[in-house]
């Protein structure tokens, strides 16, 4: 049987969409992981292989192993950082296929992807900085400020004072001590996450999907509506804008997620990632557009030809759950009331009983959420909303 290898897995979300669309395709799936949460709990549509490191070198050596005892590996692709690159270019030099590998690798460098698009119209102002500097030279309150290999939110700081500045340094410098930060301008206006694959150097816009944000000194986004009809003009521009820094980055054959903010002076950068984004988002593409993108992604690195047509347009509202204060998981309930509310298309609850849950810190501290759709955004959003109020997390405080 063909076989297909993924480079390391969230234990939910759009990475394991991917193991059960390999099934669906007529392959075997080949997990490889350091995580040790799979080997309490093994996933049912893949074969697990537990290793220490997800070294390219080690890895190289059990791909060769995977081969001598038959298996015949039809490609090799990671669905989350900081694997993506390293998987595609081993795709390319096992299996054939033709990922742009090295332009991968350098969206996963939030620094290295600013330089690349540094004369393009959506980028911003910017520059580094070492933890002994007082401020910044050129951009001034507020601004973001983050760690240029971060992801899901982690190490990301919204800056309105010296003071809050000078915490954020604090807490950078502890945490990653003798790195340098990113600080860039802040961008207002809406945030949207357009989901685009990129096939002979031609964008497609798969799909485009606003947040809804919540801003304190973090950034976590709470909320999301599938944009169904998304105005021309606005359309028009976000094409062009998307075109442009496919094109200046080199962008040739691939798949990517562009975070960007709808400003008075037009559509702005945010961030450049090298995957499909990760919790609900491929199961709200597929209940919008009847497109399974992380299925389409893998039959690209097949070599085969993926389907991008949408096949219904349904408007989609997923409100994601976060708690304010600390403590240990007691009990969880509504969570049965939620599935069978109207319109609920997919309810999810992340924690086990007795884990420690926090008020957001990152993307890592939502707990759950609910999926919901309907006749227009407003309706999706109302539906998902009134569900999530059902489910009832019970702590006991620490």
């Amino acid at each position: 049987m063909r076989a297909i290898v993924f480079i390391g897995s969230s234990t939910t979300g759009s990475s394991m969409d991917a193991l059960a669309a390999v099934i669906r395709l007529g392959c075997a799936a080949i997990l490889l992981t350091d995580r040790k949460a799979f080997l309490r709990r093994q996933p049912e549509d893949a074969q697990l292989i537990y290793m220490k490191l997800l070294e390219e070198g080690i890895i190289r050596k059990q791909l060769v192993q995977l081969i001598q005892s038959g298996h015949d590996i039809q490609a090799i692709i990671s669905f989350v950082d900081p694997y993506v690159s390293m998987a595609a270019k081993l795709s390319n030099e096992f299996c054939g296929s033709v990922i742009s590998y090295d332009v991968l690798q350098l969206m996963e460098d939030k620094l290295t992807t600013r330089l690349a698009l540094r004369n393009n119209r959506a980028s911003c102002k910017f520059e580094m900085i070492t933890t002994n500097q007082i401020k910044p030279s050129s951009i001034t309150y507020p601004f973001i400020m983050k760690n240029p290999i971060s992801n899901g939110s982690k190490d990301v700081y919204y800056i309105e004072d010296e003071k809050k500045y000078k915490i954020a340094v604090k807490r950078l410098t502890k945490r990653l001590p003798g790195q340098q930060f990113l600080i860039e301008e802040f961008i207002e206006g809406p945030q949207y996450i357009i989901e685009v694959v990129v096939i002979e150097a031609l964008p497609i816009i798969v799909a485009v999907i606003q947040q809804e944000i919540m801003r304190d000194y973090t950034f976590i986004v709470t909320a999301y509506d599938v944009v169904v009809d998304m105005d021309e003009a606005h359309y028009r521009s976000l094409w062009k804008t998307v075109t442009s820094l496919m094109r200046e980055i080199g962008l040739q054959n691939g798949s990517c997620h562009i975070e960007m903010r709808h400003s008075p002076n037009g559509w702005k950068l945010i961030e450049l990632n090298p995957r499909i984004s990760g919790g609900a988002m491929n199961r709200m593409i597929e209940e919008a557009f009847g497109i399974n993108l992380v299925q389409e992604t893998i039959k690209f690195y097949l070599g085969e030809e993926p389907d991008l047509i949408r096949k219904k347009q349904q408007y989609v509202h997923t409100s994601y759950i976060t708690i304010n204060s600390t403590g240990y998981l007691l009990e969880v309930e509504g969570v049965n009331e939620a599935v069978n509310c109207p319109g609920v298309a997919d309810v999810f609850v992340k924690p086990s009983i007795g884990t420690i849950m926090i008020p957001p810190l990152s993307m890592g501290h939502r707990y759950g959420y609910v999926m919901a759709v309907g006749e227009s955004t407003k309706e999706a959003k109302e539906r998902a909303e009134y569900a999530a109020k059902l489910i009832k997390f019970y702590i006991e405080p620490l």
